[in-house]
């Protein structure tokens, strides 16, 4: 009955986790935060883009933020071997958390399912990552094909330019996504501790971010009057 119980308590936990993740991404995306402001200075970036005669400053920092997310991409694909190999070891596993007090009794299902959620979770960072990358790299391809500043007083060069900040939003978006991922999966490694821990840490992470996006001094920065 106890064994029970317990496998009770950890899909409760699971069902918890995933729709506070469910509920703060709807929000996150509907809400105007720190993303959205990004978001404009990024068109503003694209609209001064068109006066610059050397745009070695934009190539460079659309370089920095395809190699901030490879690093990621790659990062994450060595934490996927990682999570594998523990899903291959569960009875050592086992045997060492059961040695520790105060820590969930575990099972065979509920190690799997544990490791098994983190695999999902870095499955998905992964995904939100390559897709990151391509969308910045055809960013940076629709900059290239903007044309000299003498040739860019026209409707379709300031129509690239903020084509290219688009895309470049839509990289930012999924890179985000990816990144609420790693935090998310931080909040189910206190899994292996107890599923009231789990859902504890998930409620945790949710203000964490909501600070970030909302109650941050980034935010401040971006949409007050500084002068």
């Amino acid at each position: 009955m106890q064994h029970i119980n317990i496998e009770f308590l950890d899909i409760i936990a699971l069902l918890w986790f995933i729709g506070c993740w469910f509920v703060y991404s709807g929000v996150e995306h509907k809400k105007p935060g720190l993303s959205k402001d990004v978001e404009k200075w990024r068109e503003r970036w694209a609209m001064a883009m068109l006066k610059r005669e050397n745009r070695m400053v934009d190539i460079q920092a659309i370089n920095a933020m395809i190699s901030n997310v490879t690093f990621f991409a790659s990062t994450t694909i060595l934490i996927l071997a990682g999570l594998f190999a523990m899903l291959g070891a569960a009875k050592q596993g086992i045997m060492v958390f059961e040695s520790m007090p105060f820590l969930q009794t575990m099972t065979h299902a509920s190690w799997v399912l544990k490791a098994g959620t983190l695999v999902v979770i870095f499955i998905y960072a992964f995904f939100k990552f390559g897709w990151s990358i391509k969308q910045h790299t055809i960013s940076a391809v629709v900059m290239a094909a903007t044309p000299e500043p003498e040739h860019c007083d026209t409707k379709e060069a300031r129509t690239n330019a903020l084509r290219m900040a688009r895309l470049g939003n839509l990289g930012a978006k999924h890179y985000q996504d990816g990144i609420r991922g790693y935090y998310f999966a931080l909040a189910a490694l206190s899994w292996y501790i107890h599923a009231w821990v789990f859902m504890l840490a998930t409620i945790w992470v949710v203000l964490v971010l909501f600070r970030r996006e909302y109650r941050s001094r980034a935010h401040d920065f971006l949409t007050s009057d500084l002068s």
